[in-house]
């Protein structure tokens, strides 16, 4: 019997778009002879709207609302909901969501509370895990605590900034790197070489969010990404990718469109229409020694760990060229494309994938069912009985 797999994308996010790229890519490669798809999109306002031709890329240039549902899941019922003549009547049994939101209000633990008061199994970490995968200073903050590798950094609030400027960075070594503290896909970063540039980085991070990162520079770096694949418990990495960003930042444009003239694209098995892109400016594997190969498999497992990680995530890494010492960046709880391009190198087809995803969320969710949830108490008739 098919299982009814929700694939929610889209979101109230700057990486809305980078979303629905993840989820074309996604609703082409699920086995449709196992699972009967539902797509599901949030739009840039919020709402939340279904219909097949959302697995057609050239639908969201030509838009047309009229030929979707407005739907809605709600924390009571594990079922999705579709609105008709002004109500929400009763639809299909959800038994597992594909979450491919990029950034705030999906990737950072917003979609995962809601489904996890559903009761619905999903396929990306839980409330905390993509919570903390988003925040970069609680994320720092925890590679810290566990003495995993992480250059120096300071956090500062718009609120600080407005009442001290930048006298927090008065001594600081330049060159310094500022981005967004709740942001990814590289929105809102700069790197600044004297105070005048730290200001102007700082006010344009505020206008993403209200709290800044801001951390040493390396100036001569290497990045290496890698994947991991699981749950806290048993985790398995995938091949190594080392981005070609030609020197300085790795930007929004150099991850997403410099390599769309040469681009992968993963055709769609239903609509025959290219419903992804995959920028080939990487190595994969990295260019990179065996021994720095076997401390960042180490170093991701210890972070996928450690933040109780589940289903497949992204951690980035840092190498300075002039000491070969490795620095962890970041962790993507719910990476663009589900990094599927670096687990088929492994032998693994992006739609293997994503039955093991599926398949660790209905795990997960069937031994957190088995926990207690309810404790019997006189608590109540006490209180009643002493307020008489």
């Amino acid at each position: 019997m098919q299982k009814n797999i929700a694939v929610i994308f889209g979101g109230v996010s700057t990486e809305h778009d980078i979303s629905i790229l993840t989820a074309l890519q996604v609703l082409s490669a699920l086995d449709q002879q196992k699972y009967h798809i539902i797509p599901i999109y949030i739009t840039s306002q919020g709402e939340w709207l279904s219909g097949h031709c959302l697995q057609d890329l050239k639908f969201f240039s030509h838009f047309d609302k009229k030929k979707l549902k407005c739907v809605a899941i709600l924390p009571c019922s594990q079922y999705i909901f579709q609105k008709s003549l002004g109500h929400f009547s009763k639809k299909q049994k959800i038994d597992c969501a594909v979450i491919c939101c990029h950034g705030k209000n999906g990737e950072d633990g917003t979609i995962q509370g809601l489904l996890e008061l559903a009761k619905i199994p999903y396929t990306s970490s839980g409330v905390l895990a993509s919570s903390v995968g988003l925040d970069k200073v609680a994320m720092k903050q925890i590679f810290s605590f566990n003495k995993i590798p992480i250059c120096p950094f300071w956090s500062l609030s718009n609120v600080e900034y407005c009442k001290n400027g930048t006298k927090k960075f008065k001594n600081a070594k330049f060159p310094l790197i500022v981005k967004p503290n709740n942001l990814g896909s590289s929105i809102g970063i700069s790197v600044c070489k004297n105070q005048t540039e730290l200001q102007n980085a700082l006010k344009l991070a505020f206008q993403f969010d209200d709290v800044a990162l801001v951390e040493k520079y390396i100036e001569d770096l290497k990045e290496v990404n890698i994947s991991v694949l699981g749950d806290s418990h048993i985790a398995i990495c995938s091949v190594t990718e080392e981005p070609k960003n030609n020197g300085g930042i790795l930007t929004f444009a150099k991850k997403y469109m410099s390599g769309a003239k040469n681009a992968k694209m993963h055709s769609s098995k239903t609509t025959g229409t290219k419903n992804g892109m995959q920028n080939e400016q990487r190595n994969i594997p990295a260019n990179i020694t065996q021994r720095q190969e076997r401390q960042i498999k180490t170093l991701a497992k210890k972070i996928f760990a450690c933040l109780g990680a589940k289903g497949v995530a992204r951690i980035d890494f840092m190498i300075d060229n002039n000491t070969q010492k490795v620095y962890a960046n970041e962790i993507n709880t719910i990476p663009g494309s589900f990094a599927f391009y670096l687990w088929e190198k492994v032998g693994i087809p992006f739609s293997k994938l994503l039955d093991k995803l599926i398949e660790i969320a209905l795990v997960h969710s069937k031994n957190q069912n088995k926990l207690t949830t309810t404790f019997a108490s006189s608590v109540l008739n006490q209180n009643s009985k002493m307020s008489k």
